[in-house]
């Protein structure tokens, strides 16, 4: 197992912040490096199963999911990103085989994408490595403790989701902080 350790802020980081917490500094910067070091393993191990990007294998994973074809502005939609993303994303994977465009049987102005067989195979695949990354990854975690974290996360989601409709609090100004010095080297005696 590596040295990981928590990120921690300097002390005097509230000084230096006024408003600010600096446990909620820590426990963002904590969170995100979590999440970027989950996803770069899931990342590593999708690699060996495909060479799809993590966003055309998601888009696979939510057809192959629905069951029926859906229109790409639901895809996108459930991806959260934006229609142009969505058309580019989908012409790569038309190109490969992964997904067919196919008329909407009752509105000709619409067109239906269908995952194809050989990605379906991709999705069988890729979803338990998903599974078994996230169970390895969350082993150490009781499951009371698991609870807690999904609570305490969705709350968090929560506060960000009612913070979107609203306009940036102005923060305090940062003090700049005390001059910070590195250690000194003593000269060397050449």
């Amino acid at each position: 197992m590596s040295d990981v350790t928590a990120i921690r802020v300097p002390a005097d980081f509230e000084r230096e912040f006024p408003g600010a917490s600096r446990s909620a500094a820590e426990l963002a910067a904590n969170l995100v490096r979590t999440s970027d070091a989950f996803l770069a393993e899931l990342d590593r191990r999708r690699r060996e199963i495909s060479d799809l990007s993590a966003s055309a294998f998601q888009a696979l994973a939510i057809l192959d999911g629905a069951g029926e074809p859906l229109a790409a502005h639901v895809i996108a939609e459930r991806m959260l990103v934006s229609s142009a993303s969505m058309t580019s994303l989908l012409d790569t994977l038309e190109g490969r085989g992964l997904v067919a465009r196919r008329p909407h049987p009752t509105d000709r102005r619409k067109v239906l994408i269908q995952v194809t067989e050989e990605a379906c195979e991709i999705v069988d695949r890729m979803l338990p490595t998903v599974h078994a990354t996230a169970t390895e990854a969350l082993v150490d975690l009781a499951e009371p403790d698991r609870e807690q974290f999904i609570e305490a996360l969705t709350a968090i989601r929560a506060r960000l989701a009612g913070m979107a409709g609203q306009p940036p609090s102005t923060p305090k100004p940062r003090r700049k902080p005390p001059v910070r010095r590195a250690p000194q080297r003593p000269p060397r005696g050449d």
